[in-house]
């Protein structure tokens, strides 16, 4: 099999059975007891210099006056137009970090590529069923309502959005990790294909016809739909977001493409080479595309429905302080304690997801897939709202945990200072922050 960290080699190789091969077209084939020229036999004996093995120089004749060296320059030039932007491929390895953010935060919100987010287990989902348990079975009064309904009901559903979100993310980078080494495998199969059938054909031997199933279509259909089976969307908040990763799985699955690379003549077989990058451009391009309505479709969910993905974004009901409570201190101990796992957790998982990459983890050519930019742009974006949604829905969490716990004082100490403090964090509550991406 053809290697990529072979193809300039492959190149040069390519241009000299191209020029072999026209110069067979003309009647001309390397000489017998000399194949560093090419020689026709006819009234009398005609020869011209064959190019190096990398397919440079030649053409000058060789005891005639006039030259093809001219013709031989324009047929490496050819070449290197149809194969230039072929020759910087990405490898994919700067998309293992970002993947990896993104799967360890979908971990630490209680998720992975084979259970559900939240509901799947993980400190947060434990600790949340806890704070749930006793709050619901030991704890009077009129605040519980509408404690539970932002700080289990709601929150619950954000924690699994926002895995959901990572899935996707991680669906993408997982998609791309896969497709540039598939790519450029593909490259180098397509190029040493077309040094070969030039190479047979400059030997007066049938060039067989080589069909070619481009090996990115599998490696990036298996990476998607590997990841997005997470069980998203069994949340009905956040339908969408499964919705919208299936689909993707699904288009990126069914992209199939095959190209043959043969001809009986130099310039058959450049036809053939052309048609085949070409197929494998549109190719990588149709799965990027795939990955970019994923991507984009995620987005405008997620901005669509702020209070589903955003802790910050849903208000909490209202509730009077009056005297209709009943709490035990141990209870309560136990609610806070869980309170403040479910708090770190968060933290953690901010800190983990961090920011997108700064540059494009995939930079190729104008002229490849979906052009310089690749998935990146729609990545990034998807990557920041997630980001600043999980880091105001961390906040979030931490005005709820002190407001249950100034509720709680109130209750025991019934002072002033503590229904100032309940006060206070009840009109914090109620504070939006801007999303601001």
């Amino acid at each position: 099999m053809a290697d990529y960290a072979d193809l300039s080699g492959i190149v040069g190789q390519m241009k000299r059975a191209a020029i072999d091969c026209w110069m067979a077209d003309q009647g001309f084939y390397p000489n017998w007891g000399d194949d560093q020229l090419y020689a026709k036999w006819g009234w009398m004996l005609n020869f011209y210099d064959r190019p190096a093995e990398d397919g440079s120089g030649g053409g000058d004749g060789n005891g005639v006056e006039d030259s093809v060296a001219e013709e031989f320059a324009e047929i490496r030039a050819v070449i290197d137009s149809r194969v230039s932007s072929w020759l910087d491929l990405p490898d994919g390895s700067l998309c293992g970090a970002p993947r990896g953010a993104a799967n360890a935060t979908t971990a630490l919100l209680g998720g992975s590529a084979t259970s559900p987010t939240v509901q799947g287990g993980g400190e947060i989902a434990t600790a949340n069923d806890t704070v749930h348990e006793v709050v619901v079975n030991n704890l009077r009064g009129s605040f519980r309502a509408p404690f539970l309904d932002k700080y289990y009901t709601q929150f619950s559903k954000v924690a699994h959005g926002l895995g959901d979100a990572c899935i996707i993310l991680e669906a993408n980078y997982a998609g791309e990790q896969a497709m540039w080494p598939a790519a450029r495998t593909d490259v180098a199969t397509i190029c040493d294909a077309a040094r070969a059938a030039w190479a047979k054909q400059a030997e007066d031997a049938s060039a067989a016809n080589g069909t070619l199933a481009l090996t990115v279509v599998a490696a990036v259909a298996g990476a998607v739909s590997g990841v997005v089976t997470a069980g998203a969307g069994t949340v009905a908040a956040v339908a969408a977001l499964g919705s919208i990763a299936t689909l993707a799985s699904s288009a990126v699955a069914a992209i199939t493409a095959e190209t043959a690379v043969s001809g009986g003549s130099y310039l058959e077989i450049l036809e053939s080479l052309t048609s085949a990058l070409e197929t494998l451009d549109e190719t990588l391009t149709d799965q990027e595309d795939a990955l970019v309505t994923m991507l984009n479709g995620a987005s405008s969910t997620m901005r669509g429905d702020l209070a589903s993905y955003n802790l910050d974004a849903f208000a909490m009901g209202d509730y009077p302080l009056d005297d209709t409570m009943t709490m035990d201190r141990s209870d309560t101990s136990i609610v806070s304690t869980n309170m403040g796992r479910v708090e770190t957790a968060l933290a953690t998982a901010s800190t983990t997801l961090g920011a997108p990459p700064t540059a494009n983890p995939t930079p190729r050519g104008a002229d490849v897939g979906l052009g310089s930019a690749g998935t990146h742009d729609a990545a990034t974006d998807l990557y920041e709202v997630t980001a600043r949604c999980l880091e105001l829905t961390a906040g979030e969490y931490v005005r709820g945990h002190a407001l249950f716990d100034a509720v709680v004082e109130d209750y025991f100490s019934a002072d002033a200072a503590a229904r100032h403090t309940v006060e206070t964090l009840r009109a914090d509550e109620a504070l939006s922050s801007e999303l601001g991406v």
